[in-house]
């Protein structure tokens, strides 16, 4: 192999490594209508950031497993009413007691939800996260050009328990 076949590799590799988590390969974002007024239904939703750009983002719902993830994705699941603590974990993390944000939501039936994790990236410190419930029509600016990742699982059925 001469030596610029290997530079071209390398160059193409680290191309690849640093757009994957950019691409979200799923349709664009479409107002949702609430089929089942007996349930709620969530939008969780990550834009892009040069934080672990090519790593996904977990979501657990009560420590069940929702989504994987990446930059500038969404996806949408059907929620029985009741409280949920919506936890953000990386590849990293997801093994771990620890986390990249948590947060409580009470989520009502009949209602939709956008639920957004975001993050302030620090380059000697460490990044700051938010697991936010933000406003509808916030949220549809910042999802328009979004692209749709398939949830683990279709609906949150299991809400905390007092």
């Amino acid at each position: 192999m001469n030596r610029i076949d290997l530079i071209t590799k390398a160059v193409a590799i680290i191309v690849i490594l640093t757009t994957a988590g950019c691409v979200s390969l799923g349709s664009k974002f479409q107002p949702v209508a609430i089929g089942d007024q007996s349930k709620a239904v969530v939008i969780f939703y990550r834009p892009a950031d040069l934080c672990n750009i090519t790593d996904p983002f977990y979501i657990s719902a009560n420590k069940k497993n929702v989504a994987a993830l990446g930059n500038d994705a969404y996806t949408s699941v059907t929620a029985e009413p009741g409280n949920y603590t919506i936890t953000i974990t990386n590849i990293v993390t997801r093994f771990t007691n620890y986390h990249q944000g948590r947060e409580t939501f009470d989520f009502e039936a009949g209602k939709i939800y956008y639920i957004k994790y975001h993050r302030i990236c620090k380059l000697f410190a460490p990044d700051i996260n938010f697991v936010d419930a933000i406003e509808e029509n916030t949220a549809h600016k910042e999802l328009v050009q979004m692209g749709y990742t398939k949830p683990m699982i279709e609906s949150l059925s299991n809400p905390n328990r007092y």
